[in-house]
């Protein structure tokens, strides 16, 4: 009995055995490397000089902190003659955009793919080209297109191809540039405590002026064109019971700064009877 089970395990095994080994088989068949190799030069002719452009780039940052200015200055330590001359006649765009980032592009001559045929890969007999099938009366791939009436404005949208860094960058130059000078007392006091503090507005021949105490009790006297609060405020006119003052504060929406008047009000004093 012992040896009729000792047969029957024997069988089982070398039967999974064998479908171990046959799976094993087919996956390696599977996955077997067909021989057939794309040649990166084929797909891009410029392959080789946009590697070398990198590299060239890449040595730059490492050598100065930062991107090369514009593309000639990589011309002769970082970048041979010959590959200098072939970025030329390929027209390449390069962008310095600051702060080691840069935008670097050429026009693209990609054509159809070329696949390189290995060793041991043969045409077979009768076959052709897709080329030269288009060629023997194929149906053409060009889309037909229909009028639907629908035309896109571009009125108030923003550009999809213009740069938003660049677009950011112009608008701060355009932008007020708001004089940093050394902090008063009074610009490192809130509007909101320097209008508590508002004790009184003089109003006289050599123009009017206001008294103004900080939490402390110290008293600064402000006239128009005193800086004043935390966001680069200035007195643009003193009234009998209030001051307007005039600060920049930056717009998200508008990606500037926006002026912003603010009237700071003298508190009237009731009369003791």
């Amino acid at each position: 009995m012992k040896d009729k089970k000792t047969i029957i395990l024997a069988v089982v095994l070398l039967l999974l055995v064998g479908v171990y080994i046959y799976y094993n088989q087919k996956i390696a068949k599977q996955t077997k490397p067909t021989g057939t190799a794309v040649d990166a030069s084929l797909v891009d002719p410029d392959f080789e000089m946009k590697a070398k452009v990198g590299k060239a780039i890449r040595k730059y940052i490492q050598d100065n902190g930062d991107a090369p200015p514009s593309f000639d200055k990589l011309q002769g330590k970082y970048l041979d003659a010959k590959t200098y001359k072939q970025a030329l006649e390929s027209n390449v765009q390069y962008t310095y955009v600051g702060n080691k980032s840069y935008r670097f592009s050429t026009p693209s001559k990609r054509g159809p793919v070329k696949v390189a045929k290995g060793p041991g890969t043969q045409p077979q007999p009768g076959a052709t080209t897709s080329s030269a099938g288009s060629a023997s009366g194929a149906p053409s791939s060009k889309l037909a297109t229909t009028e639907t009436g629908w035309k896109y404005d571009p009125t108030g949208k923003p550009d999809p191809f213009k740069s938003f860094i660049l677009a950011t960058a112009a608008q701060e130059e355009t932008a007020p540039k708001v004089v940093r000078r050394q902090l008063t007392p009074l610009q490192k006091m809130p509007l909101s405590e320097i209008e508590a503090g508002l004790k009184a507005i003089i109003w006289g021949q050599l123009g009017s002026k206001a008294l103004v105490e900080d939490a402390t009790g110290k008293g600064y006297v402000v006239q128009e064109g005193t800086y004043v609060g935390q966001h680069d405020g200035i007195v643009k006119k003193i009234y009998e019971d209030r001051i307007i003052v005039e600060e920049y504060r930056r717009d998200p929406g508008k990606g500037r700064l926006e002026p912003n008047e603010v009237v700071l009000k003298l508190k009237k004093v009731e009369a003791e009877e």
